[in-house]
Order: C-alpha cells, then structure tokens, then sequence
C-alpha cells in the first residue's frame, strides 16, 4: 500500500528525479515535442504547464522561479524563448497546453512510449522547423520525391535480383575450399 505517497519516484532519488525531468521540460521547450514513457510525460505535464502559466503573467519573480526548474547551460535561451514567445500564444488559454499521444510498446523492456507535446505548437515553431529542413549548408530542400539510384535503373536491379532467385550459381572453387575448411576442423 502507497498510503500517503504522492510522488512517483520513477526508481530514482530525489536530485535525479529534478535533473530528469528539468532536462525533459527544457527539451519539450525547446522542441514543441518529445517522446517518453507515459509515466514521464503524465508527470512531466505537472513540471511544465505550472512553467507556461508562470510564462503568461511575465514578472521577474516568474522568470526566477522558471529558472529554478530549468537548471542547465542553455537556460537562459529556454527562458528568454518561454517568456517571450511561448506565454504570449497561451495569453487566453486557462490550462491545458500540453497533449499526450500514445504511441507503441517499447522493444526491449515493453514500456508503452507516447509523444508529448504543446498543444498549439505551429504558432510557435514553425519557423524553426523549416530552418532544421535547411541543414547545416543553408540550401532550401528540393522535392522530396526519391531520386533514381546512379548507375542502374530500379527496374534493371529488380530484374537482376530475380535471375538471381531463379538461377542459383555455384563456385566450384569456394565449394572445395569450404569443404577442405570443415574436414580440417574435424581432425
């Protein structure tokens, strides 16, 4: 029984609990959208809506107490961007700025993954995104339908893989060697 327990402690003292969840809230910032387990995201939900709410109102007592929370080298910049640009777009909204979409099951240990996100995250990042789609050059991207690979074309690589399914060919050479290989491991 968990009577009088409220914290969840996701198998971690307590100053590893902060750290983890001050760098998921500063990432979820950042990004507009990350992907965690759901028992992070319904938690982390409870770290940044108070951030955001604190985000609207904009005193320096705020920002402060924001920068408790989002301890870390880039601070600064995840406060200044919270303040500036992700209070204003919530001015009119009373809560629920962040939305949680269940994903899949995790491969190795089977915890069930979700996406967490704010809730009107185009107004703020959409100019960010396009400058990821850049790259480090700067060019603009070009259509994103596939090129044809060099050299052969696919319908050539498709016709050559089944002359190959149909017509196995056999190397008399390697056959005698794997055969002399066997028969010396054996003795």
């Amino acid at each position: 029984m968990r009577h009088k327990k409220k914290t969840k402690y996701f198998s971690r003292t307590t100053g590893e609990r902060k750290a983890l969840f001050s760098n998921l809230s500063r990432q979820l910032l950042e990004h507009g959208r990350i992907e965690t387990t759901t028992a992070k995201a319904k938690f982390l939900r409870t770290v940044v809506e108070p951030l955001i709410t604190r985000a609207k109102n904009g005193t320096v007592h705020d920002r402060r107490e924001a920068a408790k929370i989002l301890k870390g080298k880039k601070d600064k910049t995840i406060i200044k961007k919270l303040f500036d640009e992700i209070g204003p777009v919530y001015k009119d909204r009373k809560g629920g700025y962040t939305r949680i979409l269940k994903l899949k099951n995790r491969k190795g240990d089977n915890a069930e993954i979700s996406i967490i996100e704010l809730v009107e995250r185009e107004k703020i990042y959409k100019t960010e995104e396009l400058d990821d789609a850049k790259g480090k050059k700067g060019k603009t991207p070009k259509d994103t339908k596939e090129k044809p690979p060099k050299g052969k074309s696919v319908k050539e690589k498709q016709e050559k893989t089944r002359d190959a399914k149909s017509k196995p060919v056999k190397d008399n050479k390697t056959a005698v060697k794997k055969q002399g290989k066997i028969k010396a491991k054996e003795s």
